[in-house]
C-alpha cells in the first residue's frame, strides 16, 4: 500500500526557480506586481521567515516535452511545521495572476493543469505567512505527475483497510477486507520501466476491491451526514491580521477542490470573517455566493463571529445574534436556524431563552466532551435554561474508533475510523441512528484535503462495517432530528441549567486587561444608546447609527472566544488594547456631542440608563472644589493616585437625564455627616467596618440587625497560590491550586486619606515579592456597600491572587449573575460534579445567603470566583507565562464591594451591581441652557424589572427596549410611555414579529415569568 500511495504524485526533475521578498498584506498590490529587482533569489541555503511575518515568491516553470498530456500539479517543498491546529508556513498560492488554492502541511499539491502542453508557461506567486519564532530554510516548487487512476486504487483499498483496522479480530467482516485487500495489492504489476503495464494491472486491481462495495453488510448501519469545514480562531497563536489570510487561504482551498469534486458541500458560519474576505479578496467572496447559490456552499451558525460565552454580556450575546442573522441575510439571503458554537470554554443558562427569542431551533457544541472530571450523559437532549426554555442540543461526537479517552473533535482529517468513532462514542443509539459531523483541518484554518474526500467517496459507495455515510448539509439533518425531538419528547433527556466546562476555568480571569475594558465597553454602549434615544426623541440630534455600530464591532470582536478569555499571544492583547484605545476615544467625543445638545455650557449632564431612577456620589475632574446644583464637593483619592472632585446627585429618572448647573467653589464641602474613620475603622449609620493590623477586614457588622457578616477570622484575606496548571497554562487552573497559598499581609501603610462628608476611606498598601497592593476601602455616607478600590502593579508569574471572606451564613449553595439573570451552585464537594465545580463564572455580582439575610460582593471588572461552605473568594489576578509570557505584568486598576442585603429576590444586589458598574461619569454640556430636562420614553412601576437596552430599531422605525425581569419571579409591570408615544409592539430579538399591545391610555401591563426577556417596539407621532 506505500508504494501504491507513492505512485499517486511522482516527482520530476522540472523545479521552480523562485525569487522572495518581505511584505506585509497591507503592500499585497505592489508585492502582486512583482518581483522587483531587489528580490532575492531563493536557495537551498535561504533563511527566512519571523513570527507574524509574511513573505512573497515568485517564479516561472515551463512544461517539458515529457509531461506533455499528464495532469501536472506544483509541489510546494517548504519546512512545513504542524503544531496545535496551525501549519507554518501557510501559503496562498496564484498561478498567471489568479488565486487557485493555499498551501500548508495538509495541503502541498497545487494542480496546473489536467492536460499538460509543452511550452505551457505558468507565473507562480506565493504569499506566504510565518507565526512561529522558527526560521526557514529554503524554499521551492517541484512538477509532479497526478496519476489519477493510481488515486482511485489507493483509496478504493485504503478507506476499507481503515475500517478493518477498526473490527473486532473475530469479526468475519474484517477477515473479508483485508483478504480482499490482499488479492487487489497482488493483482498491481510494479514492475518498473512499462507504464502501460501498470496501468493496466490497476483496473484488474480496481475490479478485486469492487468486491468489497459491492458486498451486504450483516448489521443495520447508522447514517452520518458529513460536511466540510474549517474553524478558523479569530485570534489565538496569531493576529487578527493573519485571521484575514488565513480565511482566504481557507476558502481558495474549499472552492477549489469543489471545482474538483462536484458532489463536495461545505459550510461555513462567523459573519465577521466572511466581511473580511469580500474587503480583502471579493474575487473569492463572489466565488462563495456562487457556490452557495448553486447549493453546494452552507452559509449557517446564526452569530456574528463565536464569542466567549461566560464572559460576554447579555445585550452583546444578542447583538452577536442580531448582527450575524442580519449579516447572513443580507449578503446570502439564508435566514440562520442554529447556535454553531463548537469551541467555547463553556455555555451560561441565559442562552436557550435567547435562543428562542431569535427563532433558533438548535444548539451546536462539541466542546463539553473536554470536561476533565465527568462525562456528559447524552449528546442529543433539551438544554432548560434559567427561565424555562428548552433547547435542542446536539452533540458532535466526532473521535477515532480507538480513541480512549471522552474527548471529541471538530475538526478530523476525516477517515472511516473518525466514522466509525462518531457512532461508537455516541450514547443514545436506541434513540437516534441519525449522526452529523463536520471535517478538515481546523484552529488556524486549512480545511479539508483531496485525501478526506477520497475516503469519503469509498464511505458513500458503502464498506461493510462502517456506518453509512453521505454529503450533505448540517442544517437539513439537524431539522430532522429536532423534528423527531418534538415528536416524541419523552425519549429526549433534560440537562438543567449551565453547561459547565469542567476545564479551562482560568479563562474567567487571565489577561485582566481585556476583561475591564470589555466590562467598560458594554457599559459605556449602554449609556450611548440610551443618551442617543434621549437626543433623537428630543429632535437635538440625529441617531448616530453608523458611530454606534463601529463601537460594537469593535466590542463584538474582543468578545472572540480566544481573545476575551485571556488564552491568546501578547500581540493580540496589543491590538486589542488599540482597538479599546480607539473605542473610549471615539465614545467619549460621541458623548461629549450628544449631551452637548442636551446641555448647555456651565452645566453638567447626568445620564441614567436603568430602568428606575438613581442619585448617588458623582465624580468629577477638576483641580478643586466645585459646586455641582447648588452642593459643594469633596475631594476624593483613587488607588493610583489621583484626585477627583466627589459631589451627591439627586436622583435622575430612569432613561433619562438630568442638567446639573457647574461652578467653581470657594471651599470643599463640610458639615455634618454620619461618617466616623480611623487607621482602623469605616462606619456610618448602616454598618460598621473594621480592620486588624495586618489591613485585613476583622469585622463587618449591619447595624440595622446587629448582625455580624464575617465568621472568626479575617476578610479582604488577600492571598497568592502557585498557579502550575498541568496542561494550558492560560486557560487552566487546577485543582489543587490551593497546595501553596502565601498569605499577603506584610503592610506597609494605613491611612485616613478622606473624613467626608459624602465618603470616608482608608488607604491600605501591601508588598507582596516585587508587586505593590493599593486599596482605597471606602464607604459613602448614605451606602452599606463597603468599597474596595485596588490597584495592583504586578510583577509575578504563574500566581493566582485571591480575596477571601469567611462569612457568617448558613448556606449550601451561592449565587452569581449571569446575563439576563442569576444561577444558584452548591458550595459542598457531594459529588464529582459539585467537586469540579471548583472555579465559576459571574458577572456584577456572587452572593451568599441564608434566608432574610446575605452579603453580595459587587464588582466592576472581575469574573471569577470560588466558594466552599461558606468562604467566598474573588479571584483578582493571574499571571500565566503560555502562549504570553508576560500576561498580566504591570498595572492594574479595579474595584469591589461587600454589602449585607436581605434576600436576593429583592432588588438591591442587582440594583446595585448596576450601580457599582455605572457610576456617574458627568458629561460637560456645549449647547444652549435649555428649559426642561430630555423626557424618557418609558417610566418603570416594578423594580424588578431591569431595561437593558433603548436604542432605535435596527429598520429606523421607532425605539427598542430590552426588558427582563432578575429575581427570578414572576411579575406584573406597569410601563407607562411618553406623551409622543403612539403604539407599542412586542417583538423577538430580531425586532421581527411584532404583535401590538393595547394601550391604556399612555399605559400597558405585562406579566414576565422568572428571568424573562421582553423586546418592545415603540413608535412615536414623527
Amino acid at each position: 500500500m506505500a508504494l501504491l500511495g507513492e505512485r499517486i504524485f511522482t516527482a520530476t526533475r522540472t523545479t521552480v526557480d523562485f525569487r522572495f521578498s518581505e511584505g506585509p498584506p497591507e503592500k499585497r498590490d505592489h508585492m502582486l506586481a512583482g518581483p522587483w529587482p531587489d528580490w532575492t533569489d531563493v536557495t537551498p541555503d535561504t533563511v527566512w521567515g519571523a513570527p507574524q511575518s509574511y513573505f512573497w515568491f515568485a517564479g516561472r516553470v515551463t512544461v517539458p516535452e515529457e509531461l506533455e498530456g499528464r495532469r501536472i500539479c506544483l509541489g510546494i517543498e517548504a519546512m512545513f511545521g504542524r503544531v496545535m491546529g496551525r501549519s507554518d508556513p501557510q501559503c496562498l498560492v496564484r498561478v498567471n495572476g489568479e488565486i487557485v488554492q493555499a498551501a500548508d502541511y495538509n495541503h502541498r499539491e497545487i494542480l496546473l493543469t489536467s492536460a499538460a502542453r509543452a511550452g505551457t508557461v505558468f507565473d507562480i506567486m506565493i504569499e506566504a505567512g510565518t507565526i512561529e519564532d522558527r526560521r526557514q530554510l529554503g524554499f521551492g516548487g517541484r512538477l509532479l505527475v497526478h496519476d489519477l487512476a493510481v488515486e482511485a486504487l489507493y483509496y478504493d483499498l485504503r478507506a476499507p483497510l481503515d475500517v478493518a483496522e477498526h473490527l473486532g479480530v473475530n469479526d468475519h467482516r474484517r477477515d473479508f477486507i483485508l483478504k480482499t485487500v490482499h488479492d487487489a495489492v497482488n493483482a498491481v504489476d510494479f514492475r518498473p520501466g512499462n507504464r502501460e503495464r501498470f496501468s493496466a494491472s490497476l483496473d484488474g486491481a480496481r475490479d478485486i476491491a469492487d468486491r468489497i462495495y459491492a458486498a451486504a453488510d450483516t448489521e443495520i448501519a447508522p447514517h452520518v451526514t458529513v460536511t466540510g469545514h474549517t474553524h478558523i480562531d479569530v485570534a489565538w497563536l496569531w493576529r487578527i491580521r493573519e485571521t484575514r489570510q488565513k480565511m482566504a487561504r481557507s476558502m481558495a482551498t474549499a472552492l477549489h477542490l469543489m471545482r474538483e469534486y462536484p458532489e463536495y458541500r461545505f459550510m461555513y458560519n462567523q459573519g465577521l470573517l466572511l466581511d473580511y474576505l469580500e474587503q480583502d479578496y471579493p474575487a473569492l467572496f463572489a466565488g462563495i455566493r456562487a457556490q452557495h447559490k448553486a447549493g453546494r456552499f452552507e452559509i449557517e451558525g446564526a452569530l456574528w463571529l463565536e464569542p466567549d460565552a461566560n464572559i460576554t454580556g447579555g445585550e452583546a450575546l444578542v447583538r452577536h445574534v442580531l448582527r450575524g442573522v442580519r449579516y447572513h441575510e443580507q449578503k446570502f439571503g439564508v435566514r440562520p436556524r442554529i447556535l454553531w458554537l463548537p469551541d467555547t470554554f463553556g455555555y451560561s443558562a441565559a442562552i436557550p431563552q435567547i435562543m428562542k427569542l431569535a427563532g433558533l431551533s438548535v444548539f451546536v457544541t462539541h466542546k463539553m466532551s473536554w470536561n476533565d472530571t465527568n462525562r456528559m450523559p447524552n449528546e442529543t437532549f433539551f438544554w432548560q435554561g434559567i427561565d424555562g426554555t428548552q433547547a435542542p442540543t446536539y452533540f458532535l461526537t466526532t473521535q477515532s474508533a480507538d480513541s480512549a479517552s471522552i474527548n471529541t473533535t471538530y475538526c478530523p482529517d476525516l477517515k472511516a475510523s473518525h466514522v466509525m468513532g462518531a457512532w461508537r462514542r455516541y450514547a443514545q443509539k436506541q434513540t437516534n441512528d441519525e449522526l452529523f459531523l463536520v471535517y478538515g483541518f481546523g484552529d488556524g484554518g486549512g480545511g479539508p484535503t483531496r485525501e478526506m474526500l477520497e475516503h469519503i467517496r469509498r464511505m458513500e459507495r458503502g464498506i461493510p462495517g462502517c456506518p453509512r455515510v453521505s454529503q450533505g448539509f448540517m442544517a437539513p439533518v439537524l431539522e430532522r432530528i429536532v423534528t423527531r425531538m418534538h415528536a416524541t419528547p419523552s425519549d429526549y433527556p433534560v440537562w438543567v441549567g449551565e453547561l459547565y466546562l469542567e476545564f479551562h476555568r482560568g479563562t474567567f480571569t487571565s489577561v485582566a486587561k481585556v476583561k475591564r475594558d470589555n466590562r467598560r465597553a458594554e457599559a459605556m454602549l449602554r449609556e450611548l444608546e440610551t443618551l442617543a434615544a434621549l437626543c433623537w426623541r428630543s429632535g437635538s440630534a440625529d441617531y448616530p447609527s453608523d458611530e454606534l455600530a463601529v463601537l460594537w464591532d469593535i466590542a463584538l470582536l474582543n468578545q472572540f472566544h480566544d481573545i476575551l478569555p485571556g488564552s491568546s499571544i501578547g500581540l493580540v492583547y496589543d491590538d486589542s488594547a488599540e482597538d479599546y484605545a480607539t473605542f473610549f476615544a471615539r465614545a467619549e467625543l460621541l458623548r461629549k456631542r450628544l449631551a452637548g445638545t442636551l446641555a448647555g455650557k456651565g452645566e453638567m449632564l447626568a445620564v441614567n440608563p436603568f430602568a428606575r431612577p438613581r442619585g448617588g456620589l458623582a465624580v468629577l475632574d477638576a483641580d478643586g472644589p466645585v459646586e455641582l446644583a447648588g452642593r459643594a464637593s469633596q475631594t476624593v483619592v483613587s488607588a493610583n493616585g489621583a484626585r477627583r472632585q466627589a459631589v451627591p446627585v439627586d436622583p435622575v429618572p430612569g432613561l433619562g437625564a438630568c442638567r446639573l448647573a457647574l461652578r467653581s467653589a470657594e471651599a470643599a464641602a463640610s458639615g455634618a455627616t454620619p461618617l466616623h474613620v480611623s487607621p482602623g475603622l469605616l462606619e456610618n449609620d448602616r454598618v460598621r467596618a473594621e480592620f486588624d493590623a495586618n489591613g485585613r477586614l476583622s469585622s463587618f457588622v449591619e447595624k440595622t440587625t446587629a448582625r455580624e457578616c464575617l465568621k472568626t477570622g479575617c476578610g479582604n484575606r488577600l492571598q497568592a497560590f502557585r498557579d502550575l496548571p498541568a496542561q494550558y497554562d492560560a486557560w487552566d487552573i487546577d485543582s489543587n491550586f490551593e497546595d501553596q497559598v502565601f498569605e499577603i499581609d506584610d503592610l506597609v501603610s494605613a491611612a485616613v486619606v478622606e473624613t467626608g462628608p459624602y465618603r470616608a476611606a482608608l488607604r491600605l498598601e501591601w508588598a507582596y515579592e516585587s508587586s505593590r497592593i493599593v486599596q482605597i476601602v471606602s464607604l459613602e455616607a448614605e451606602s452599606a456597600v463597603l468599597t474596595f478600590d485596588t490597584f495592583i502593579d504586578w510583577h509575578e508569574h504563574n500566581t493566582l491572587l485571591k480575596a477571601a471572606f469567611p462569612l457568617a451564613v448558613r448556606t449550601a449553595e451561592v449565587e452569581a449573575e449571569i446575563q439576563f439573570g442569576h444561577v444558584a451552585r452548591p458550595t459542598h464537594a457531594n459529588t464529582s460534579w459539585d467537586q469540579a465545580r471548583f472555579e465559576s463564572p459571574m458577572h456584577r455580582w456572587v452572593s451568599l445567603s441564608e434566608r432574610g439575610f446575605g452579603v453580595a460582593f459587587l464588582n466592576d471588572c472581575k469574573y471569577g470566583y470560588d466558594a466552599r461552605d461558606t468562604t467566598l473568594r474573588l479571584t483578582l489576578l493571574r499571571s500565566p507565562t503560555y502562549p504570553w509570557p508576560e500576561a498580566d505584568q504591570g498595572e492594574h486598576r479595579f474595584r469591589y464591594g461587600m454589602m449585607p442585603h436581605h434576600g436576593i429576590d429583592g432588588s438591591a444586589v442587582s440594583m446595585a451591581a448596576e450601580v457599582f458598574n455605572h457610576p456617574f461619569n458627568l458629561i460637560e454640556g456645549e449647547g444652549h441652557t435649555g428649559s426642561s430636562d430630555p423626557v424618557a420614553p418609558v417610566t418603570v412601576d416594578n423594580a424588578a424589572i431591569a431595561i437593558e437596552a433603548v436604542k432605535r430599531a435596527e429598520d429606523g422605525d421607532g425605539l427598542v427596549l430590552r426588558l427582563w425581569e432578575r429575581h427570578g419571579a414572576r411579575q406584573a409591570v406597569r410601563l407607562e410611555f411618553a406623551d409622543d408615544i403612539v403604539a407599542v409592539a412586542e417583538t423577538d430579538l430580531l425586532e421581527e414579529a411584532g404583535e401590538a399591545l393595547v394601550l391604556e391610555g399612555q399605559a400597558v401591563t405585562l406579566n414576565l415569568a422568572p428571568f424573562e426577556i421582553k423586546t418592545l417596539r415603540l413608535r412615536g407621532r414623527h
